[in-house]
């Protein structure tokens, strides 16, 4: 005969089992998990997600009301504030400004840096409240991989952030402190017109040799930019590094010294070049300037132009290199090939004491990739060729610069050009004035580069009329007239390329560049005078 026990209530079992009320509940949601899990580590997942995206959300789903609406209040904010900023129109100037100011771009690091921190604990946080798996090993796994990789995700561009912040911040101190006791501070206030009131900025541009064999610094090449603030419209002079008899601004004490200094130290018909050379030995005819021998070289320049230079920005040659490769080359049309080594080694008096053996070539091609070792000796390569061809493949590299070089390349290699930069790159140019030249750069990127050399036969840099060349340099600033529409394009007649003199004359084989023309003494655009 059967008979029924009575039914024994659950927590009657559970503690003739041994087990507490809590204990068996525990067992049950892990039994019950133990059917649903992939959806348990699914919505997990996808919170932790969505929480990444939207800091926040995550935590207020899993019931963290407080923690969840403050965090999600702050991204809700700088959101905001970010669209405002890229609805006003002024996003990139305000960037660009703030770029550039070292106070905020410290402080931008610090920020950056707080900010990334937090969001990565917000990430861990928002996967702890939303976890419902712990039982299952292989969900565990998964859900780890995802945390680090949402971590690795915001950590990322926050330390790309900070280290570009603190590179451009040393940059900024570095370089750009601005030698204010012979720097014109020509900027104004004017936020809307940073060049108010200054209708053109000269800047001198020196590419310095500190190579052995040379007596400290000296300019290998030497440029002075004018550039009208309003329209960015940039005429380049080039200046031979051997003009002779070179003057100083009337009225300084350098011009009284210069002549006899220079012929003291025996280098030979006073050239341009040895300027910097006389600034390092007479310090004191610039006083508190941080480069002596670059503030001399201004001086010159200034009287070989008849123009006031507010600005100098001076890159040594050996780091060129490095500036070319950061940018991941370079592309040029070679013509002929272009000896790498080569020349003579002179003494203090300027005697020859030796020569430097040709080591190698830049080999002819179009439209080929150069790294910083090629394209330096293609710029500075006299071997084989006239002071007139060096100077035009030096303004055929600056104008393939200022073409092929965009925001984003700069952008990608910034923290190597900074790093180059501070070892290699001197200016006067301070710090609080880069936005103003960052806002003009865009006008001269966007406007014609036209560039005018005084080499020979235009001038003779071995007696130079200095007046001659005032004069050339007022009628290049004059923008030119818009050549007029034609109804159709009219044959132009072939004329033949002058004949290169025979100690002008290019050896091994090599035909003469299209570039060796006799100048005409008006400033034409950059590249026409480019392969």
């Amino acid at each position: 005969m059967r008979v029924d026990r009575p039914a024994t209530p659950q927590t009657e079992v559970d503690e003739l089992d041994g087990t507490t009320g809590a204990h068996a509940a525990e067992g049950r949601a892990r039994q019950e998990h133990a059917g649903g899990a992939t959806g348990g580590f699914g919505r997990a997942a996808g919170w932790t997600v969505l929480g990444t995206a939207v800091p926040g959300s995550g935590l207020l789903n899993a019931g963290r009301l407080w923690s969840g609406l403050l965090v999600l209040l702050v991204f809700l904010a700088a959101l905001g504030a970010a669209v405002v900023l890229w609805a006003s129109g002024r996003a990139v100037e305000t960037a660009l400004r703030w770029a550039v100011d070292p106070s905020v771009v410290l402080g931008a690091a610090v920020a950056v840096g707080v900010a990334g921190l937090a969001w990565c604990a917000v990430v861990v946080a928002t996967h702890l409240a939303q976890r419902r798996h712990r039982g299952v090993r292989g969900h565990r796994l998964a859900s780890s991989l995802l945390v680090v990789a949402l971590v690795a995700l915001v950590a990322a561009p926050a330390a790309t952030g900070v280290r570009y912040a603190v590179a451009q911040h040393s940059l900024l101190v570095n370089v750009f402190g601005g030698d204010q006791t012979t720097n014109a501070d020509l900027a104004g206030d004017d936020e809307e017109d940073p060049w108010k009131g200054v209708p053109r900025v000269n800047v001198l541009l020196v590419g310095a040799d500190s190579s052995q064999g040379h007596i400290g610094t000296r300019p290998d090449t030497m440029m002075v930019a004018s550039i009208n603030t309003s329209t960015g419209d940039t005429v380049v002079f080039g200046l031979p590094r051997q003009l002779s008899d070179v003057p100083f601004p009337e009225g300084t004490e350098a011009a009284e010294l210069w002549p006899e200094a220079c012929e003291a130290n025996g280098t030979g018909g006073c050239w341009l070049n040895a300027t910097y050379l006389f600034g390092v030995q007479h310090p004191e005819l610039f006083p508190g300037a941080k480069d002596p021998g670059l503030a001399a070289t201004r001086q010159a320049a200034s009287a070989v132009v008849d123009l006031p230079i507010q600005y100098t920005a001076m890159v040594n040659l050996d780091g060129f290199e490095d500036l070319i490769d950061a940018m991941g080359g370079i592309r040029l049309t070679v013509e002929r090939r272009i000896p790498i080594g080569g020349g003579e080694r002179l003494s203090s008096t300027g005697r020859v004491v030796g020569t430097y053996p040709v080591t190698g070539y830049v080999e002819p091609g179009a439209d080929q990739l150069l790294d910083g070792y090629h394209a330096e000796w293609y710029a500075r390569s006299r071997w084989q060729s006239d002071n007139n061809d060096r100077m035009n493949r030096q303004r055929c590299l600056v104008n393939a610069a200022v073409k092929q070089y965009s925001v984003l390349d700069l952008a990608r290699a910034f923290p190597q050009l900074a790093a180059s930069a501070e070892q290699d790159v001197s200016t006067d140019i301070p710090a609080g004035r880069l936005s103003a030249f960052v806002e003009l750069g865009q006008k001269v990127k966007e406007a014609p580069l036209r560039t005018l050399s005084f080499n020979e036969p235009l001038i003779s840099t071995g007696s130079p009329d200095y007046e001659q060349i005032h004069a050339l340099v007022q009628a290049a600033l004059v923008p030119p007239a818009p050549a007029p529409a034609s109804p159709s394009p009219t044959p132009t007649p072939t004329t033949p390329s002058p004949t290169a003199s025979p100690t002008d004359e290019p050896t091994d084989g090599a035909t003469p560049s299209p570039t060796e023309q006799v100048p005409s003494g008006e400033a034409v655009a950059a590249d026409s005078v480019c392969p």
